[in-house]
């Protein structure tokens, strides 16, 4: 993308300056100050916010517009060089009443997750489309030609391949003269910049807010001086974050909020803070963390302080402390687990414990990743608005309903007091489960001033504290008899949970290959830094990125194709299933021997398996009602991209034989029916079965109606309408009849014994491991010790998906996450202040579209007939074998085990093997 539209020499430049240039071939003089962005001008000034503010640094695509055409990053444009400027922005790239051929091309491919970024590759898409097209008609542009136009666009959810198969399309003229049918029920929105999210949200009077958040990782705070700040013109509220004991336990941690007329004139009035506080000494690392006289991060008498780092609560009764080391309570001597403690350590503790050699029954070594940062492309986020009847909260989250009872307890409000609304999400993998600081700093703010207030996280803060996925150090050992039969596993787990607590990594490697006695230790390491949260199959990619590496190290010891000892080792019938399709459908059985070959450029194929837990929500309802307008189906659930909303609404059309168009989906409100947090792939499971549930009620209530008032006789309901002595009425003419009327669906309970509780009574973990297998075929530059993935071939066995083009979407943005993590991500902290290092997109890698390799795709249903509808979610499960299959394609072809992640340079271009 270009950077703006052209420089000139500003010799004596005024703080204000009138300009004049078109949006969307509308005229416009402006007064813009000297340090506004031609974003600010757009997004704040105009009120377009279809370009969305995110790195601030160019790196990420989102706030493009077209600068006399060409694609330009806005948030680094001065928006005194505008004047001329003919600016496009993706709300003016079309006409409303015909969208242009690439907007219908994305929502027809499903080009489209939780649509951040979305407007940015439209407008960037456009400006290709439009070029190619005058030069090559309606040929078909390659893969890298529109990687390579596209390649300032970042795309969290993963959704690139998609998207250039949509703007292929587009080029070589599919979309020109017909309509698209879009696979998602709020696309159209979408693609044109219409999506309303938390950052976007402006109400009249509203202010900007700003956390000022602690530089050191270890200190009391003693003193705030907050004077220059609260005394500034435009100011009006300054509000205390931190604790009444001043604790700061790292770098990030908030301390106070400002909140102003201007979010630039927040900021100044937050540099303007001065913190005066006693530091201490700073731990940020594993070793230094669990040495005898480490500093605490939290005393004796404080550890009930600590959050949690995954999806479950806090539990102390099973734990111990050591210093900053949470670890799991040794059992009681004498008793079974204390014998089976003993007996795996004896059996894993043979002399083949050194992977380089030695006896060939014992695989043992110490597997570590290095944390990684969720960064969704809209941050952490919140406009929280008092008023006589409560508190109206507009939040970026992962759980509605959960949120506004958090709130409410917060706050000693009644739950009707409190209403919290998300009607779009930009992307969120596991960091906007809880009440964060955002939506703390924007009540206290708002109810400070009694005015809406707006807190969003910037770049380098969510960085810092928006969440990460802990690092790991896995102890991992396997034994195996004379015989090649399992005989023992153990792994004792260290994760860097910064400052908070839970981890389950030997715990998940526990879910493979039943039958051996196992030994599983989780602990946790507290360091200086912030806390970390639950990530995309929490704990997961880590386990298996340990235990799969050990199986194919074992099967190799043997001589033993991988594929064929973790067939033998495992009597799961799911998971032999894919296996077989493992054997029959990928090049699995044509690759060659390990490192056969010799050149700079060297291919291999890896394999690896996982399975994950089944997730409900048992308490989940769904209200459908019929009035003058049409179906309206409710409930409190919030779209983070993974495609609830349209899953929801397909329901209903399929039931009723109705266009989704023609349905309304109210969701992404507290107070509409309890719906699922979108936590533990547990929403499909959750809303699929209450959805149908609801459906089949509405039928019986409309059929019930309509035979009364119209004297039916034998009237019942039938997938095609009501059928009666006389005929059959269509169903769309039957809900036109019955309005209004109104139903609940629950989530029916799943077939057989009831499922085990989980940590509430309002999740449940059912009966059932939905299972992944994954082969991976990479390309390893010997000269620069760097690796590609070229392909990859995923199969699931996760019930039925309830629509497989949104379900496939997923997979491939699990894939290519988990591809980040492997080859790309890195989260540093300075180890003398525990300062996070990477401040924005610019300097923290993630995956580009030019990174991504071929993904296919099969759903192997069965395994879940228990589960109405068969309905399983599949998000989590996607994420898990990415890192394990290309480690083992890179042994494959190199002969190097590799047992770091993300993969570096420097043992990859060791000789020595």
């Amino acid at each position: 993308m270009g950077l703006y539209r052209r420089s000139r020499a500003r010799s004596g430049r005024r703080e204000v300056s009138e300009q004049r240039f078109s949006v969307n071939g509308r005229s416009h003089h402006i007064d813009v100050r000297e340090d506004e962005t031609a974003l600010d001008v757009v997004r704040d000034g105009l009120g377009l916010t279809g370009a969305k503010r995110v790195c601030e640094a160019g790196a990420c695509g989102a706030c493009a517009l077209l600068v006399d055409g060409v694609p330009s990053a806005s948030c680094l444009i001065p928006a005194d060089a505008l004047d001329g400027a003919a600016v496009t922005t993706v709300e003016g790239v079309a006409d409303p009443s015909r969208l242009h051929p690439v907007q219908l091309a994305l929502m027809a491919e499903d080009a489209v997750q939780c649509g951040y970024c979305t407007p940015g590759f439209v407008v960037s898409a456009v400006a290709f489309h439009d070029t190619w097209r005058r030069e090559h008609d309606r040929g078909r542009p390659s893969v890298e030609e529109v990687r390579r136009a596209l390649a300032g666009h970042l795309c969290r959810c993963g959704c690139y391949l998609r998207i250039v198969e949509a703007v292929r399309a587009a080029c070589e003229g599919r979309y020109d003269s017909t309509d698209a049918t879009p696979r998602r029920h709020e696309a159209r929105e979408k693609v044109t910049g219409r999506a309303r999210y938390t950052t976007d949200v402006r109400h009249p009077g509203q202010l900007e807010g700003v956390v000022v958040t602690s530089p050191v990782g270890n200190a009391v705070v003693h003193d705030i001086d907050d004077s220059t700040a609260r005394s500034m013109p435009g100011v009006h509220a300054v509000v205390r974050l931190l604790a009444d004991d001043g604790k700061v336990r790292y770098a990030g941690q908030e301390v106070l909020a400002v909140a102003a007329d201007t979010l630039p004139l927040a900021r100044a009035a937050a540099a303007t803070v001065k913190i005066v506080c006693t530091g201490g000494p700073v731990v940020t690392g594993m070793d230094r963390a669990r040495a005898d006289d480490a500093p605490l991060v939290y005393g004796a008498e404080e550890r009930g302080k600590a959050p949690s780092a995954g999806e479950v609560p806090v539990l102390f009764g099973r734990w111990t402390w050591r210093g900053n080391v949470r670890a799991p309570k040794p059992p009681v001597p004498g008793t079974r687990a204390a014998r089976r403690g003993r007996q795996v350590r004896a059996v894993c503790a043979g002399p083949g414990a050194d992977p380089r050699g030695g006896d060939a029954q014992t695989v043992s070594s110490v597997w570590t990743t290095s944390a990684q940062s969720h960064v969704p492309l809209e941050p952490h986020a919140c406009v929280a608005s008092w008023d006589d009847d409560g508190l109206t909260v507009h939040l970026s989250t992962q759980g509605v309903g959960m949120m506004a009872h958090a709130i409410a307890r917060r706050w000693k409000l009644k739950s009707r007091q409190v209403r919290v609304l998300a009607e779009h999400v930009g992307g969120a993998f596991g960091a906007k489960q809880t009440l964060t600081a955002e939506a703390v700093a924007a009540v206290e703010l708002s109810r400070a001033t009694r005015r809406p207030v707006r807190v969003a996280l910037g770049q380098r803060d969510e960085l810092a504290i928006g969440g990460n996925r802990p690092g790991t150090e896995t102890h991992l050992a396997l034994a195996a008899g004379p015989t090649g039969d399992l005989r023992a596993l153990s792994a004792d787990a260290y994760a860097a949970t910064g400052a908070a607590v839970g981890s389950e990594v030997a715990q998940l490697c526990g879910l493979l290959y039943p039958g051996p006695p196992r030994l599983l230790r989780d602990h946790s390491v507290l360091t200086h830094t912030p806390p970390g949260k639950p990530f995309r199959a929490p704990s997961g990619p880590p386990a298996f990125w340990a235990l799969e590496q050990a199986i194919d190290e074992m099967a190799h010891r043997f001589g033993e194709d991988p594929l064929d000892l973790r067939r033998r080792w495992d009597t799961e019938p799911v998971r032999r299933r894919l296996y077989d399709w493992a054997d029959e459908a990928t090049p699995w059985r044509a690759r060659g021997p390990v490192a056969v070959d010799t050149g700079p450029l060297r291919r291999g194929l890896g394999l690896a398996t996982a399975s994950w837990y089944y997730y409900l929500q048992p308490l989940t309802r769904v209200r459908a009602a019929v009035d003058d307008g049409g179906l309206v189906v409710s409930v409190a659930l919030q779209e983070i991209g993974t495609g609830c909303r349209s899953v929801l609404v397909s329901v209903f059309a399929d039931a009723f034989g109705l266009a989704p168009a023609e349905i309304r989906a109210r969701i992404g409100d507290s107070r509409l029916p309890r719906g699922p947090l979108a936590a533990g792939s547990s929403t499909t499971a959750s809303v699929v079965p209450a959805a149908h549930d609801a459906a089949a009620r509405l039928k019986a209530r409309v059929t019930s109606v309509v035979a009364r008032d119209r004297g039916l006789t034998g009237a019942r309901p039938t997938a095609d309408g009501i059928r009666h002595a006389a005929g059959t009425i269509g169903w769309r003419e039957a809900l036109h009849a019955a309005a209004p009327v109104e139903v609940t669906g629950r989530r029916p309970r799943d077939a057989g014994p009831r499922p085990r509780p989980w940590y509430s009574p309002f999740f449940g973990r059912g009966r059932g491991t939905p299972s992944i297998v994954q082969v991976t075929e990479v390309e390893v530059d010997e000269r620069y010790g760097l690796v590609r993935a070229v392909r990859t071939w995923c199969a699931l066995a996760a019930g039925r998906p309830a629509r497989p083009e949104l379900a496939t979407t997923q997979v491939h943005g699990a894939v290519i996450q988990s591809l980040g993590q492997t080859l790309y991500e890195e989260r540093l902290v300075d180890p003398a202040t525990g300062v996070t290092l990477p401040v924005s997109l610019e300097n923290y890698a993630v995956p580009g579209i030019a990174d991504v390799p071929e993904i296919e795709v099969a759903f192997l249903d069965g395994g879940f007939g228990h589960v109405p509808q068969q309905a399983v979610g599949i998000a989590e499960l996607a994420a898990l074998t990415t890192p394990a299959s290309i480690g083992n394609a890179v042994f494959h072809a190199t002969g190097r085990r590799l047992r770091s992640l993300p993969l570096r340079p420097g043992p990859l271009l060791e000789r020595e093997r």
